[in-house]
């Protein structure tokens, strides 16, 4: 094998790290130019020529890079729902062995941090949902893994723990439509709650409607 033959492979590998370099770079300046374009006008009068100018690509290439608009919206929300500290399991293994009060109250902590981040990204959802099939499906889904989440988070809270006469299942059901999207819309974007009100709102919200009452002989939790 000829030296030239030998350095054929590792000519190939470098271009294709720098390749994937480069297809990633433009895969993220898309994704920005994304965010600014649906932050600014939504979903619906979002256009993917504006998107891939102020990201200073053809539009070819944003096609080539993520395939519709709608995939673009797909992964503003992924990003503004996981943030960059921390993935999804991280998150719900904070709850392990919890005692309840203290659990709500971290959900609390949790749900005010991602409302904040991703609120923006939820009200696009909702709002191209109901002009665009596809995305009312991908939004009935997010809804879903929500529930889902919020049935890891709650769903070993004793039942002693729990309401006069709520199951563990009317629980997470009532935890999830109380931590809702519309929940911070309404009480931030129209009241003006601040950041921090919201949270406390919702740690108060969530153990009145979920725990029982504490007695004389209960300990913090």
């Amino acid at each position: 094998m000829t030296v030239e033959e030998c350095e054929e492979p590792k000519r190939r590998s470098r271009q294709k790290r720098v390749g994937d370099a480069l297809r990633r770079d433009t895969r993220n300046r898309l994704l920005e130019a994304a965010e600014e374009e649906f932050a600014a006008r939504g979903y619906t009068r979002a256009t993917v020529t504006r998107i891939a100018s102020a990201a200073d690509v053809s539009v070819q290439t944003l096609y080539l890079a993520w395939g519709s608009k709608r995939a673009l919206l797909r992964a503003y929300m992924e990003k503004s729902l996981t943030g960059s500290a921390t993935s999804p399991e991280d998150a719900i293994s904070r709850f392990v062995g919890m005692p309840p009060r203290e659990r709500l109250a971290e959900l609390a902590d949790l749900v005010a941090e991602i409302a904040e981040r991703a609120a923006t990204g939820w009200r696009l959802y909702r709002d191209a949902a109901a002009v665009d099939p596809e995305i009312a499906a991908d939004w009935d889904e997010l809804q879903l893994l929500r529930h889902r989440l919020f049935t890891r988070v709650l769903d070993d809270i004793p039942v002693t723990a729990l309401a006069d006469g709520l199951t563990p299942k009317a629980a997470i059901d009532t935890a999830w439509t109380i931590a809702s999207p519309d929940s911070y819309d309404l009480l931030v974007h129209r009241l003006g709650y601040e950041p921090g009100e919201f949270r406390d709102w919702m740690q108060n919200t969530l153990t009145a409607a979920i725990l029982a009452p504490r007695t004389g002989t209960d300990t913090p939790a």
